[in-house]
């Protein structure tokens, strides 16, 4: 198994998490190496499954969506197929969906267009689950 223990490896990583689309002769010259060998090593990284897929982030607020909160859930077992559902029916308003220990054994991280959808879906979530809502105020970084 291929972990990363290696200073510029994690460098690349962390580069690469700050921006998906630095140039390869640009972090070449941030971790000091040629852009093949920094190529090669991504590559590496890619192929280890390290690297699992680039992505960006956006302005969720600037996209429409004014609610932005964490929800933390728990669900019985009975009511499992009835929360995958509701959960596909509202995948459009949610970001991530975790699994979770502790008394809520999931965590939905979900972006809202408004409190009315919001109101929505916790109306819907109190059907098959119960839950707490966290709402988010500012990102840190």
């Amino acid at each position: 198994m291929f972990t990363v223990s290696d200073p510029t490896d994690l460098q690349i990583i962390k580069e690469l998490n700050h921006n998906c689309r630095i140039k390869v002769t640009q972090l070449a010259q941030l971790v000091h190496l040629t852009p093949p060998a920094v190529a090669a090593r991504i590559q590496r990284l890619e192929d280890a499954g390290i690297i699992k897929r680039y992505t960006i982030e956006v302005d969720l607020e600037k996209m429409g969506f004014m609610r932005q909160v964490f929800i933390q859930v728990a669900v019985a077992a009975q009511q499992q197929s009835a929360y995958r559902e509701l959960i596909q029916a509202y995948r459009q308003d949610i970001r991530h969906h975790y699994q979770t220990t502790g008394d809520f054994t999931h965590l939905i991280e979900g972006a809202f267009p408004d409190q009315h959808r919001l109101s929505q879906f916790l109306q819907a979530l109190s059907m098959v689950a119960t839950y707490r809502v966290i709402d988010a105020i500012d990102e840190l970084f």
